[in-house]
């Protein structure tokens, strides 16, 4: 497949039957920029601990290319992969250079407790918007949510998916109008 030109954009999409590792190879073959996500984890070895990358939504990929490219790997990989749409938009959903920019530097963060919600539901926009001020989180926004008795910054890729970190104190926040 060609690299085709045009307006280069994040665009999130689902990968279906564990193809994940055969559509990174071709966009690595092709030269294509993406971003699997995967988080930070624990792990024990004879020397000790050691952090490794675990992926963290398997079927999740996000693609920066044109949507006519886009529409190129639809074609080649067939049902193997589907595009978020906007559906207001009636087209694939593009995610911002920021918002693609913050979550990547959060999911390589190591101890950012980050945990998967599901998809972006709109129980998690209840509250107000915040951003950090202070910690290994300072910068960050998004809304705040009670997750099992915790208070938990939720970050959201638009109408893709919602994640949240660990535990932040309410000293370390303030609102964003």
């Amino acid at each position: 497949m060609k690299t085709v030109t045009g307006n280069i954009s994040w665009y999130p999409v689902r990968v279906f039957f564990g193809r994940a590792d055969l559509i990174k190879d071709a966009l690595d073959d092709a030269e294509v920029e993406y971003y699997y996500p995967t988080r930070l984890v624990e792990k024990p070895t004879k020397d000790g601990l050691k952090f490794v990358p675990e992926p963290l939504v398997r079927s999740l990929l996000f693609v920066r290319t044109t949507r006519e490219y886009l529409h190129l790997m639809r074609s080649k990989f067939g049902g193997t992969i589907v595009p978020y749409y906007d559906k207001a938009e009636r087209s694939p959903l593009v995610v911002p250079d920021r918002q693609m920019d913050q979550f990547i530097r959060l999911c390589q963060m190591r101890d950012s407790g980050l945990e998967y919600l599901g998809s972006d539901e709109p129980k998690y926009h209840q509250g107000d918007r915040v951003r950090v001020t202070e910690g290994i989180f300072k910068g960050f926004e998004g809304h705040i949510k009670r997750i099992r008795h915790d208070r938990k910054l939720i970050v959201t890729i638009e109408g893709v998916a919602a994640f949240a970190t660990r535990y932040i104190p309410p000293s370390c926040l303030e609102k964003v109008e």
